[in-house]
């Protein structure tokens, strides 16, 4: 059984976007991580996707997975289930 972490979130990001529904060229600054497996949230943090850094979405696949995200100078592929973990400001 997974167990949930809670991932920085306060009730002031439950209205923000998920990184899943930005389109390509659209740049944004990561706000949060909402709760998500302890597994998914090492993932995320050891690529350095944490609260303030800013990404750009590079690339959608089809059907809109996988996403790829440049990050300091780094793309970067993530699946949809994945950025849907992810809560942004368009910047």
């Amino acid at each position: 059984m997974e167990n949930a972490v809670n991932c920085n979130v306060a009730t002031q990001y439950k209205d923000e976007p998920l990184l899943n529904s930005m389109r390509v060229g659209q740049r944004v600054m990561i706000s949060a991580i909402k709760s998500c497996p302890a597994e998914l949230l090492r993932k995320l943090v050891s690529m350095g996707l944490v609260s303030g850094s800013e990404v750009t979405v590079t690339q959608r696949g089809f059907f809109g997975s996988p996403i790829n995200i440049k990050l300091f100078g780094s793309v970067l592929s993530l699946h949809s289930t994945e950025a849907a973990h992810i809560q942004v400001q368009p910047l």
